[in-house]
């Protein structure tokens, strides 16, 4: 192929048909006349014509391909708006996905600050606990006491040159209850008045006021009397059987209100001087000094407990008359004494005051009906019943609930022998916890012995005996231990 026509036919094919037409050629399909004049400009008239041919069918192919192209152009334009669409909507939808990845965060954030706030908070409060119980009680019991003895020491110097009656007016007036708790809360018994209102208790705050047995049993009786002779100011007597839980109900009343206890036993040989107080010398020479009742008469709050008073003779308490009296003041040893605000004084003995018959109570006799007087209520105590003393036996021994029924059981049998006249004196609750913290080192018939038996009188013996040999079963005990 000559240069020419190489150029030639390196032309596009629109540029090579237009060449063609101008030389004077026909397109595809005609005779080429003038192939001599190709030939002149060194040009091969059959290639031409043959280039002329494929030109046109090249020129139709690139029409139609370029048509083709148009359409994809365009199917691909739909396809990049739709894409374009598609890619807005993802964006759209991204940045609210965003939005939400970034409030999750900040809320999570706010959540492990929380938790923090919320640990460093529980570390503090644990450290300040380990602060508080390292804390000794009785160190904190000497600081209220320096305390209150500051507090009170202006009124104290105040008073230093005041009538006995102006004192005892001053001290009712600024001696008061510290706080006050509900029965349902201070006994877990629940005890309204009679418009269904919950009664409550006075707390004293008393730093010497007795330890709270847990495992004592509390009636909704003995509550709603104590509670009454709190409201009144009045003298109760508490009578009934020995263990009945007389003595300790007047402690255990203390300890709850956080009141000072005080427990005179009388005997026979009981003086006023030994309750009351009486002359004698200090720091070389002689004054009154007060006794025991006397003492905790002017304290506020006071409990005072006069157990087994039967026992005394009842010319020795003529002086008590005066001043178990409503807001007694009395004079004593030259000194007036004024009973203090909230004191308490209860009676207790097994006869209710009326002497014994029975001879199971010897030494007792009956009371000065005068003395009896001073004393508003007597309140009789029984044996709990059975379920309460099941109940109590457990608590206190931390035996099994079968072990204490069969006990309690046992028991009830010979206390009804009580009345009958079988058997002279009822055994205790007392005794039935001796009993069976006994049996943890001696057997069952050694055990009996020594905390039921021991107890009685010879001609009680018989019958406590057959109860025992029909009533306990040493294989139950044995198997409960």
């Amino acid at each position: 192929m000559s240069a020419r026509l190489a150029g030639l036919m390196a032309l596009p094919t629109s540029m090579l048909i237009e060449a063609v037409k101008a030389a004077g050629m026909a397109p595809q399909g005609t005779k080429v006349t003038d192939a001599k004049a190709l030939d002149a400009l060194g040009w091969d008239a059959d290639k031409v014509l043959a280039a002329c041919s494929g030109g046109a069918a090249a020129g139709a192919a690139v029409a139609a391909t370029a048509d083709h192209a148009q359409r994809q152009a365009a199917a691909a334009a739909t396809d990049a708006g739709l894409a374009k669409d598609w890619a807005e909507g993802a964006l759209r939808e991204t940045t609210k996905l965003n939005d939400v990845v970034n409030r999750l965060a900040t809320d999570l954030t706010s959540a492990i600050a929380a938790a923090g706030a919320v640990a460093s908070r529980a570390e503090n409060a644990a450290l300040a606990a380990q602060r508080r119980q390292a804390v000794d009680p009785a160190d904190v019991a000497a600081a209220v006491a320096v305390a209150v003895a500051a507090a009170i020491r202006p009124i104290n110097d105040a008073l230093a040159g005041a009538t006995d009656t102006v004192k005892a007016a001053v001290m009712t007036v600024i001696a008061s209850p510290v706080g006050t708790e509900t029965c349902a809360r201070a006994f877990d018994v629940p005890v309204g008045d009679r418009r269904g209102q919950p009664l409550t208790i006075d707390l004293w705050g008393h730093p010497d006021s007795p330890p709270v047995d847990p495992h004592y049993i509390w009636t909704e009786t003995l509550i709603r009397h104590l509670v009454l002779a709190q409201r009144t100011g009045e003298n109760i007597w508490l009578g009934g059987p020995k263990g009945t839980g007389k003595s300790e109900a007047a402690k255990q009343w203390a300890a709850k209100t956080d009141r000072m206890f005080t427990r005179i036993n009388f005997t026979k040989h009981t003086s006023p001087e030994d309750f009351v107080g009486a002359v004698g010398l200090v720091n070389g020479g002689t004054q009154f000094v007060p006794g025991d009742f006397l003492r905790a008469f002017v304290t506020p709050g006071a409990v005072i407990l006069l157990d087994e008073i039967s026992t005394a003779d009842p010319a020795n308490l003529a002086v008590m008359n005066a001043l178990l009296e409503p807001n007694s003041h009395v004079n004593i040893g030259g000194q007036v004494w004024s009973r203090a605000a909230g004191v308490m004084v209860m009676g207790a003995d097994n006869t209710l005051g009326n002497g014994d018959d029975s001879g199971r109570y010897a030494g007792t006799r009956s009371m000065n009906s005068s003395l009896l007087d001073r004393f508003a209520r007597v309140l009789p105590f029984k044996y709990l019943p059975q379920e309460t003393e099941v109940q109590a036996l457990v608590r206190h021994t931390n035996c099994t609930d079968r072990l204490a029924r069969h006990v309690v059981k046992a028991i009830n049998l010979a206390r009804a022998k009580v009345d009958t006249g079988d058997i002279v004196d009822a055994p205790s609750l007392r005794q039935l916890v001796a009993f069976i913290r006994a049996l943890d080192l001696l057997s069952v018939d050694e055990a009996w012995a020594t905390t039921i038996a021991s107890k009685q009188p010879p001609e009680s013996l018989l019958a406590l005996e057959a109860i025992r040999i029909a009533s306990i079963d040493i294989s139950l005990i044995e198997g409960e231990i």
